[in-house]
């Protein structure tokens, strides 16, 4: 085996290398992503949150200066990702990837990040979010499994800064509710199906709930989901759905952020998340993406104290649902435009961190691949908010005791991606 030392491709065509190529290779790939952005929001507050998603404060952010050790196996359907054209491989074959992160994109894994000592009372995290085997395995039409550390497959954001299919700095409310990664198993088999019909898989996982490699039950939690690529793989259907018990401990709710529900009794408290996504290619300029999710916890009996905020432990059936369109024009090689429409509702305050109520943004921004490996990307983001509460413009982290209902955000970012 050797090192790849070629240079990435322009964004859009990495996630097809890595995600469409059939044939794979036996290289080791050693890669670097680097992001870093600045971020304003009109109103006197300097926290940016929910708009900025893991970015709390205003200026200047490391997002992840990030290594990442690959090799990637042949194999004609991957876990997370769905079917793709080509030959079915007649042999067995492997692959890893090891992500190390280091800034301030940090969503921990409980039982891992958290109990490093580096990381104690730091904004800036080492991290390792993603560590795996996979392969792949000549049965049927084809099967491939993935375990591990990985990213999230419910949803349609994922925890990388790759496009497609996140395409924005910011991050959509769907992906503020939705796990982050999984620790644990997943396989994917390619169904039979007529060509003239399309592709069709199927994905089966069982993880520690969510973002923990440590679980507080010894019930695991289920990943499921069903995938269909059109004929001319212009237009993909993702049904995605994560169905499982995942009730805080009383007095730890690391586990289990952002939706903390405790029972005295020690009965299991349900935790679901669906999530449904139609792409569609209209040309090589156009393309959109309509997403929408449902979920659900179920509220517990243990009712938090003064010290914290409002809705910090769930203590009835909680729900929280909505859609996001988003639309793309890339109107040359190296310039696309982005447009997201959202409409979301958190409908008895199930988000740890954020009031009950109706959350409606509007996005716009330019991605700019100014040479091969970096992009440079402004955005606009509008929110705006009916509820009981005031979510905008509070006091970091916790914005139940904000000043505004509305929000306009500015931000501007960069990201290198380069193979050594």
């Amino acid at each position: 085996m050797k090192i790849n030392l070629s240079l990435s491709l322009p964004i859009s065509a990495v996630l097809l290398s890595c995600s469409l190529n059939a044939s794979g290779d036996d290289d080791i790939e050693l890669k670097t992503r680097l992001q870093f952005g600045v971020i304003k929001n009109d109103n006197s507050s300097e926290n940016v949150f929910p708009s900025g998603f893991l970015n709390f404060d205003e200026g200047l952010n490391l997002n992840r200066a990030e290594l990442i050790l690959e090799k990637m196996p042949r194999t004609n359907i991957k876990p997370r990702i769905g079917p793709f054209p080509g030959p079915t491989p007649d042999e067995a074959d492997w692959g890893f990837e090891v992500n190390l992160r280091y800034g301030e994109d940090a969503a921990i894994t409980f039982g891992l990040d958290d109990d490093l000592e580096i990381n104690k009372g730091n904004e800036r995290l080492y991290l390792m979010p993603q560590w795996f085997l996979n392969g792949y395995l000549p049965i049927g039409d084809g099967f491939s499994w993935i375990a591990g550390s990985w990213f999230t497959s419910v949803g349609y954001e994922i925890g990388a800064p790759v496009d497609p299919p996140t395409a924005f700095y910011t991050h959509s409310y769907a992906f503020t509710y939705q796990p982050v990664k999984h620790v644990g198993v997943m396989g994917a088999l390619k169904l039979p199906l007529n060509r003239e019909s399309g592709l069709l898989s199927t994905n089966l996982g069982i993880v520690q709930g969510w973002n923990n490699l440590q679980d507080n039950n010894s019930d695991k939690t289920l990943i499921f989901d069903l995938r269909w690529r059109s004929p001319d793989f212009r237009t993909w259907l993702d049904v995605e759905n994560i169905v499982g018990y995942e009730q805080s401990e009383e007095g730890v709710t690391d586990q289990t952020r952002p939706f903390n529900a405790v029972s005295t009794s020690g009965e299991k408290l349900l935790r679901r998340m669906h999530s449904v996504t139609l792409n569609h290619r209209f040309s090589p300029s156009h393309r959109m993406a309509v997403n929408a999710v449902y979920g659900f916890q179920e509220g517990g009996d243990l009712v938090a104290d003064a010290n914290n905020p409002p809705g910090f432990l769930i203590t009835e059936d909680s729900r929280w649902y909505g859609a996001n369109l988003n639309y793309y024009f890339q109107w040359h090689e190296n310039r696309q435009l982005g447009v997201r429409a959202e409409w979301f509702r958190d409908q008895q305050g199930a988000h740890a961190l954020l009031p009950e109520g109706i959350y409606r943004a509007l996005t716009m921004n330019l991605s700019w691949w100014v040479q091969q490996g970096l992009r440079i990307r402004p955005e606009l983001r509008y929110d705006h908010y009916s509820g009981p509460g005031k979510p905008f413009g509070g006091r970091v982290p916790t914005v139940f005791f904000g000043e505004e209902t509305e929000q306009w955000v500015a931000s501007l970012d960069a990201t290198w991606f380069y193979s050594l």
